[in-house]
This record gives C-alpha cells, structure tokens and sequence, in this order.
C-alpha cells in the first residue's frame, strides 16, 4: 500500500522558528575609542624583541609591535639611547605632531661586539601613508585609547676592532680558536681577515699572513715624562729609521738623476754652455777626427759647374747638395757627404737576433753595397757605432738614428731646421719614431707654418704628412718619467 502524505496540522505547532538578530547588548560588550593627541615632544615606541622570527623573510611574525629586528634577537637587557633631529620641510605633512615634524634614532653600544641601531625606515609606495597606533584597553569601562606611535627598524652590525690585549699573540693557532665560544680578531687584522684566517682554507690563511709578515708593527707609547716623548719605536722601527738617517746624505736628487739619465742617453755630447744653435753640436764631434779630410767632394762641385744634377742614395742629400755647393761651404758639403755615409751603411744593416737591434754584415756584402767609400771609412763607421763589433744593440742603434739627425739640422741650409719627411724616407722609418729621435737631441717638433709651405713648394694636403723639427735654444730634452702610486681602493 501506498503511503499517504501526512497533512500539515493547522494549528501552526510545526511551523519554522525563524532566528532574528539580537538588539540589546551588554555594557561590557561596548567598546569606546578615543584617540589622544600626540602633541608632546615624544612619541612612544613598543619594542619588545624577543619575537620569533619568519625563517623565510627575517622579519618578525607577530605584527602588533611597532619596532621590528630584522634577522636578529635583540636582549631585552640591552638599553638603547634616543637621538632626535627636525626631519626635513614636506609639504604633505602638516600639525604640531612631534612624529611628523622630528626624526628618532636609537642606538646602543653596551653589546660587546654588535652595535644596534634603530632608524625609522619609510616605505616604498603605500606603505609610505600607513600610520601605526598603540592602544591600551581597560575591560571594565570598555574605554580603548589610541596614540599614535613611530615604527622603528633596529639593526645590529659587528663592531670593526682595531687591536687586541697583550696577551692574545699576532699570529695565533686555528685549532684553538675554533674551540672558543666568540671569535677574537687577531691583532694587526680587520673583522673579516680574521675570520678568513679563523674558517678560510690553508691557501686563503697563507695570503691574509703574507699582507702582514714584512709589516713593522705599531709603535707602542712610552712612559716617559712630559718633557719626552710619549712614542717608543720597537727595535725593528728604530732600525730601520737609525739606517734612513744614516743613506740619507747619499740618496741623489731629481737633478742627479736627470743629470745621469742625460750623460747615458744614446745621442751626442751636446755644449751645456752654447749660445748659439750652431755651438750645441760641433761639426768636429759629429763627425770625429780627420774625417773631414777624408771626404771628397770636387767630383759634385764639378757636376754643379756643369749643370749636372746629382743624384744619391738618399732624398735628404739629394734635394740640398747643389744649395750647399751653391752656398760655396765647402765644410758643410763634407758634413753632408759624411751623413750620406751613415744613411748608406745603416741601410745595408741587417735585422738582429728576435728583432733586436741590427746586425753588421761580412766584408763581402760591405764592400759590394759600399765599395765606393772604401774601406777605410767604412770600418771607421763600424768602430764609431758598432764599438768593432758585428752587431748594434738598442743603445747603439739609437745613438745612429740621433747623430743622423743631428747632422741633418746642422747642414740643412734653411738654418738649423729640417723638413722630417725625406730623412724619415731614407731610414724607412715610422713618423713616430722619427720625432722621438729629434726630440732625443732637443729640437721642437711642429707644424710647417704658411711661409715654409710656400717656400717649399707645399700644398695644404700635402702639408700633413710634414713636420719640421727646430734647433732652438734652450734645448727641450725628455724629462725623467715619475710614476705616480695610485690610492687604494
């Protein structure tokens, strides 16, 4: 049989009770908030530091305590020392708040290693607006008052130690101060050296002992009276200083040494006292003794007289062998022979040992590339520069290049100064080198003006690739380099 729906009873007992919100409410339950002024010069801080901390992020988990000690534990025996200053004009904060208008710093030295500090750190965007408050509430009056408070960030940092007692030794062992319970720095070490030397492998502990093995150690004050001196230097110190005093009357000046550097440097003697550019280098010790005599020159005076041109092996005589015979100096034009010489002979040199230097060749070779200055003034070139030898060192190469130059400003007939361009042809030099060995000797190396470019025949493109090097008195020679020590970083 089927079940018959039971029939809802009409006198309503069944009916749904419905649930409606509670109105009235007991005294206890109402909480009155009212917010004090913080118009007095201080504004209160909570810290409690004995917080646990978020082993994620470092900061403190329980967010009701305005002051926060990022990745430490700070002692609650430890008493921190308020500084305040005015913060700085913003329009955006207005009132007599002493929160707004000064800034809080906290800070304690009473750790032994670590000193804290507590700064107040603004937020980046919103968290820039928020305002913190403190409330204290009373249960029985249901009374909660807020005060608006400054929210604090309290680092620690390692004190840095510059020394020591006595008693603990400069260089001290690994294995025990490992087993100590605190780390102390080594004397004549900073904070992260000793750690290094405490934790460090052998070969970072065997670089920080080298910084400080030739280190003198610091002077030590002595007990003398006032009238003495109140540093005492250790028997090293003493010394050392005792060893400075003594070479100190021995130790050359810069003039010494640039007086040395001078009389060695690869170029000819040169007259200290010469008022003329012409007294600077004497013909007689450019060329040597009875050279001059050796020199004949009546087969190019005859050429000239004939109207013949006289060609060479070198571009600087050429262009200024018939000036100089048309001058009628009849010393100079042997001058200029003897120079045609030494481009001739430094040309036949060979290269020297790994680019070295150059080197001289066999008789045979000289006398088929030079057998027309005869041999007696080729051995004499070799007896000057080469010292006998078979080959030319740097120095002995150097000193070639600048008695060349030498010669080329003394008989140049525009009067003790050159056009670089044809002898640094002749030598297959680079433009570089051809002005250091003219600055070697003391000349001026410029630009040619506007009337030497129309006196020789130079175009403004052409002018370029021509540098005139000038005799002039007093003579510029290079100075002594002074390596200046750049600061440490």
């Amino acid at each position: 049989m089927l079940e018959q729906k039971r029939k809802r009873d009409d006198s309503g007992a069944s009916e749904r009770v419905r649930k409606r919100p509670a109105t009235e409410q007991s005294p206890a339950d109402v909480v009155k908030v009212s917010l004090l002024p913080d118009e007095d010069e201080w504004a209160p801080v909570v810290a409690h530091h004995t917080l646990p901390l978020n082993n994620r992020t470092g900061v403190a988990a329980d967010y009701r305590h305005v002051a926060s000690t990022p990745g430490l534990l700070f002692s609650r025996d430890l008493s921190l020392k308020p500084y305040q200053k005015p913060r700085k004009k913003n329009t955006s904060s207005t009132g007599k708040s002493s929160i707004t208008n000064s800034e809080l710093l906290l800070h304690t030295s009473a750790h032994p290693k670590f000193d804290y500090t507590g700064r107040e750190e603004g937020g980046t965007g919103t968290d820039g607006l928020l305002s913190h408050y403190i409330g204290v509430y009373d249960p029985q009056s249901g009374q909660l008052q807020l005060v608006r408070a400054r929210k604090i960030t309290l680092r620690g940092c390692m004190r840095p130690t510059v020394g020591v007692s006595e008693g603990v030794a400069k260089t001290a062992d690994v294995s025990s101060i490992t087993n100590q319970a605190a780390i102390v720095p080594l004397r004549g070490f900073s904070a992260r050296s000793a750690l290094g030397l405490t934790f460090g492998t052998k070969k970072s502990q065997r670089a920080i002992q080298n910084l400080t093995k030739n280190a003198i150690s610091p002077s030590k004050p002595s007990q003398g009276g006032p009238g003495q001196s109140q540093t005492a230097l250790d028997p090293v110190a003493s010394a050392v200083v005792s060893s400075m005093v003594a070479a100190a009357p021995n130790v050359s000046t810069r003039e010494d040494l640039q007086a040395a550097i001078d009389s060695s440097a690869p170029r000819p003697q040169h007259n200290p006292d010469a008022e003329t550019p012409a007294d600077v280098y004497p013909i007689d010790q450019l060329v040597g003794p009875g050279i001059l005599r050796q020199m004949m020159v009546k087969e190019w005076q005859d050429k000239v007289s004939d109207g013949q041109e006289i060609l060479t092996k070198s571009r600087f005589v050429s262009h200024r062998v018939q000036r100089i015979i048309s001058d009628g100096d009849v010393r100079i034009l042997k001058t200029l022979k003897y120079l045609l010489l030494l481009i001739e002979w430094y040309n036949v040199l060979l290269p020297g040992a790994k680019g070295v230097g150059r080197k001289v060749p066999d008789r045979t070779h000289l006398r088929e590339k030079l057998g027309t200055w005869g041999s007696e003034l080729v051995e004499g070139v070799i007896k000057r520069f080469a010292d006998g030898g078979r080959t030319l060192s740097r120095w002995q190469l150097d000193n070639l290049m600048t008695h060349i130059c030498a010669l080329c400003v003394t008989v140049d007939p525009e009067g003790f100064m050159t056009d670089m361009y044809d002898v640094r042809e002749d030598l297959k030099l680079e433009n570089k080198d051809v002005r250091k060995y003219f600055k070697e000797i003391g000349c001026r190396v410029v630009a040619p003006t506007e009337s030497e470019m129309a006196r020789w025949g130079l175009k403004k493109v052409e002018a370029a690739s021509h540098q005139v090097a000038k005799l002039r008195l007093p003579l510029e020679f290079p100075k002594m380099r002074v390596l200046q020590t750049k600061g440490r970083r």
